[in-house]
């Protein structure tokens, strides 16, 4: 029985499987010889930690907070199966959505919704839908708490309306 057949379960489970898929792929990733932006172990600590933030966020703004914890757990699946930060995010449309079709439990709409936020997440100074906003913004706020150094103005601007919105 293979990975994503173990992984397949009713749809109400499906941010657990995503997560435990990442990591399972994060882990697959490792044994492979890529050279790489950004270490593996960064890549699984953001994860968990976006995801927090993401369901955070989408309480406040009344958005799926299941989604948008999906969302926040693939965000970087470009970057984790290239190894490449450059272009990270539009290589993590198909990748995105050949991994959560295997897994099942997402509609077709779903799919694409959560592949376009993916898809979008680096593109912080423009302005996309709802679930591809709040994306960006629980990048920026989990980079912001891993002591990331800000220099673009769009994700300084973004990060002070985060925490604005979170009355920090």
């Amino acid at each position: 029985m293979s990975l994503f057949q173990l992984l397949k379960k009713p749809a109400h489970d499906r941010l657990p499987r995503v997560l435990r898929a990442m990591e399972t792929l994060i882990m697959d990733e490792q044994v492979k010889d890529v050279e790489r932006d950004v270490e593996l172990d960064h890549e699984y600590d953001h994860i968990r930690e976006a995801v927090k933030h993401a369901k955070l966020l989408a309480a406040k703004r009344r958005i799926d907070p299941e989604l948008a914890g999906v969302v926040a757990a693939m965000q970087n699946i470009g970057r984790i199966v290239t190894g490449k930060s450059e272009g990270h995010a539009e290589a993590g449309y198909v990748p995105t959505k050949q991994l959560l079709a295997r897994l099942g439990g997402f509609t077709d709409k779903e799919l694409e919704l959560i592949a376009v936020a993916v898809r979008n997440h680096s593109r912080k100074a423009e302005k996309d839908g709802p679930l591809d906003e709040l994306t960006k913004d629980a990048d920026i706020y989990t980079r912001y708490l891993q002591a990331h150094e800000f220099a673009r103005p769009a994700d300084l601007e973004r990060l002070k309306r985060i925490r604005s919105e979170l009355e920090f």
